[in-house]
C-alpha cells in the first residue's frame, strides 16, 4: 500500500472509531430526563397563578402572613403585597403577603400604605366616623341623663381625680 492509502485507511478507522466512541460516550454520560414526581409538582407550582394570594378573614390572613388589628373604624388585616414576581402557588403559605390588595374578601374598601409594599384589607365593614353633630347630641344627651340622675358632674371628675 502506498503511504497515501495507508494514510486515508487509517484516517478513515478513526474516524469511524471515534464516531461509535463519541455516540458510547453520549449514551452514556446523557443526563436522564425523568424527573421525580416532586420535581414536577413544584414545577407546576412554578408556572400555576396563585389562588390562595388573597384574604378573606383572620384565618387567611394570618395564613399568608398579614396581622389582624382592630381600627377605630373596623377589623383589618395588615399584610404585605408580594408583587408580579411572587404570584404563582409555590409562594402560597409562604406568608409572603397578598398579590395585590384589590380584589380581597367581601368589602371593597382596602387601603394600600404609603409605598405600595403593604396594604390594609378590611375584614369587617368599615364604619364610618359620627359627624360632629352626632358627637354633640351623644354628649349633650349624656350630660341631661345625669343631670336628671341628680349626680353632679364636676363632683364626680373631682372625687376621681382624688383617687
Amino acid at each position: 500500500m502506498t503511504k497515501t492509502k495507508l494514510t486515508t485507511v487509517l484516517a478513515i478507522a478513526g474516524f469511524a472509531l471515534s464516531s461509535t466512541a463519541f455516540a458510547q460516550d453520549a449514551e452514556t454520560s446523557a443526563p436522564e430526563v425523568k424527573a421525580d414526581a416532586e420535581t414536577l409538582a413544584q414545577a407546576e407550582l412554578i408556572n400555576t397563578p396563585s389562588t390562595e394570594g388573597v384574604v378573606t378573614d383572620e384565618a387567611s390572613c394570618t395564613y399568608e402572613g398579614g396581622s389582624v388589628e382592630e381600627l377605630q373604624d373596623g377589623t383589618a388585616c395588615f399584610i404585605q403585597i408580594r408583587g408580579e414576581e411572587a404570584s404563582t402557588k409555590i409562594y402560597d403559605g409562604m406568608g409572603m403577603g397578598v398579590i395585590s390588595c384589590e380584589g380581597n374578601g367581601s368589602f371593597p374598601n382596602e387601603i394600600s400604605s404609603f409605598n405600595d409594599s403593604y396594604c390594609y384589607v378590611y375584614l369587617t365593614e368599615k364604619t364610618k366616623p359620627k359627624t360632629r353633630e352626632e358627637l354633640e347630641a351623644e354628649l349633650a344627651a349624656e350630660t341631661a341623663r345625669q343631670l336628671a340622675a341628680g349626680t353632679d358632674v364636676e363632683a364626680d371628675a373631682d372625687a376621681e381625680a382624688s383617687n
